[in-house]
């Protein structure tokens, strides 16, 4: 178990540092975009 936590530390690391979102900015900006009509501002 201790190992399990460990590794997904290390993994959420990487993930932060390489600015990887899984596709969460894209999301949120078509969510956005649906309920208001308009583009999000970048």
């Amino acid at each position: 178990m201790k190992w399990f936590i460990i590794i997904l530390v290390i993994g959420l690391g990487i993930a932060i540092s390489t600015g990887y979102m899984g596709g969460a900015k894209d999301a949120a900006g078509n969510y956005n975009k649906i309920m208001t009509g308009k583009p999000a501002s970048k």
